[in-house]
């Protein structure tokens, strides 16, 4: 393996890991925060998960395009995430606290998803397959502790 590929990968699993922590802070944010700051702390956890499900849409997009036998399906369901993201925060926004806590949840199913295809696949390099999982269980336990706090603490 050369430097620069060990530095490829050194980065990659650092912003990765790095990328999960506002998901952890923001979740811990709402259990120890008062209304409505609470509330403001679950908006962006949305937010930020509606951000990286475009980012890892792109980087499916990326990878399609970079091989030649690539079926057209896959760009069109790289983007399905960002779309999916683009209506959850906002449908969530308009409803009360109460009745958006099932977003977290919905969020949660969405990473689950990324995770099963980019595990699948043969685009995504092995030695980032570990990582990803580590960085989605993370994750996705975040937006299930998010949905519990919102049930049991709002």
């Amino acid at each position: 393996m050369s430097a620069a590929s060990t530095s490829l990968r050194r980065t990659a699993t650092g912003l990765t890991l790095a990328g999960a922590l506002p998901f952890i802070g923001l979740a811990i944010a709402m259990a120890f925060l008062e209304a409505p700051t609470n509330a403001t702390a679950g908006f962006w956890l949305q937010v930020y998960a509606a951000v990286i499900l475009s980012f890892l849409g792109g980087i499916r997009w990326g990878m399609a395009l970079a091989q030649s036998q690539t079926h057209p399906s896959v760009l069109v369901l790289s983007v399905l995430p960002a779309l999916a993201g683009w209506v959850i925060v906002p449908a969530a926004t308009l409803l009360s606290a109460s009745q958006h806590a099932e977003w977290y949840l919905a969020f949660a199913a969405l990473f689950a998803l990324q995770l099963v295809w980019d595990w699948s696949s043969q685009a995504v390099p092995g030695w980032f397959k570990p990582v990803r999982l580590t960085v989605s269980l993370i994750v996705i336990g975040s937006l299930a502790g998010a949905w519990l706090i919102q049930v049991y603490l709002f």
